[in-house]
């Protein structure tokens, strides 16, 4: 009973955010565009992402013939599953390794995308599957030297590094090796609040792991200008073109929740929010949840202002950026932060 009681307080929240945003997307890509978005259904057009859920539903599912009807099947429901099971390794787990468990949880989301591609049997769903594994390769390697150039940073009780969130929480800030020798930043205290909190100190220390962490998060979640697994202009929709009713319906809920997760990720290691929006909001559990959600906005606007402004790259583009820029930058600002954390 306790089990299915969380899987339902997981999983109802993430499809709720996932609707909003869907609406909140297409609302804004409408401005830039300057065209009417959703406006019909319901009040401002809030009810049209659960108009299209419904819609999804109640079609009809339509198996290819020729298709490896199980794994066809089973492919979505891997996505969606492992999409969920992030949001249990964020909120639940408890472990010293959580951000690479949280990794490796978005590494295995690629099988069910593979696993698409091959079943279909369709030349182009299997190119589509075939990008994505070599654009989760390419940014693989990045995402985990960002992460261990964080746990750098981070210390648990017994003081041996760690990528526990809680980390985040109990280890004052002025134990990051930077703090120290910016004398700046070291003058911004909240000093009669909470001691040793120093402000922006993240943001300016982490600033180049952070840019990097979100564009890998970018590709890991296959948006603009990383889509090519979906390009619509060559592969008519990627991996997931046979699909229809609610196998693509749990693709495209998977493929956002991830980003929502990976977006959660990136604000409890670069922006707390006691630290971004101020110190009074570690005391208020309210205050810190609506930071944490303004925050997310904030991203989540980012990610549909990318879509909107930059085209796609080529294949050999994105690849080259991937293996001949963010993994040696990342491989590089890791030695770095290593060497100033074993001197100093």
């Amino acid at each position: 009973m306790l089990l299915l009681l969380t899987i339902i307080c997981i999983t109802v929240p993430v499809l709720l955010s996932v609707a909003f945003f869907t609406l909140a997307e297409r609302q804004v890509m409408a401005s830039m565009q300057r065209r009417s978005g959703p406006n019909v259904t319901g009040v401002f057009g809030i009810l049209q992402a659960f108009a299209d859920g419904l819609k999804l539903g109640i079609k009809e599912p339509l198996i290819p013939e020729i298709s490896a009807t199980g794994a066809f099947t089973a492919a979505p429901m891997i996505g969606f599953i492992l999409s969920m099971i992030t949001y249990g390794g964020i909120f639940i787990s408890d472990s010293a390794f959580q951000g690479l468990v949280l990794m490796a949880l978005s590494s295995l989301g690629v099988y069910g995308i593979l696993l698409a591609g091959w079943s279909s049997n369709s030349k182009y769903a299997f190119l589509g599957c075939l990008r994505t594994v070599s654009l989760m390769i390419s940014y693989e390697l990045g995402f985990g030297a960002a992460l261990l150039s964080i746990s750098l940073f981070l210390t648990d009780s017994t003081g041996m590094k760690s990528l526990n969130f809680g980390s985040i929480r109990d280890i004052p800030y002025s134990t990051i090796s930077f703090g120290d020798y910016i004398p700046f930043y070291n003058n911004i205290n909240y000093v009669n609040t909470y001691p040793s909190i120093s402000l922006n100190l993240p943001l300016f220390a982490l600033l180049p792991l952070c840019i990097i962490f979100l564009i890998c998060i970018l590709a890991e979640t296959k948006r603009v200008p990383f889509d090519l697994p979906e390009a619509e202009a060559e592969l008519v929709a990627g991996y997931n073109v046979e699909y229809s009713s609610l196998g693509f319906a749990l693709f495209f809920i998977s493929e956002y929740a991830n980003m929502i997760s990976m977006s959660i990720v990136a604000i409890i290691y670069f922006f707390p929010t006691y630290t971004v929006w101020g110190p009074n909001s570690i005391n208020n559990v309210f205050g810190t949840i609506l930071n944490t959600a303004l925050t997310l906005l904030i991203l989540f606007f980012g990610y549909i202002w990318v879509r909107g402004t930059l085209p796609r790259y080529r294949y050999d583009a994105f690849l080259r950026l991937g293996w001949k820029a963010l993994l040696p930058l990342s491989l590089s600002l890791y030695g770095l932060y290593a060497v100033f954390d074993y001197i100093y």
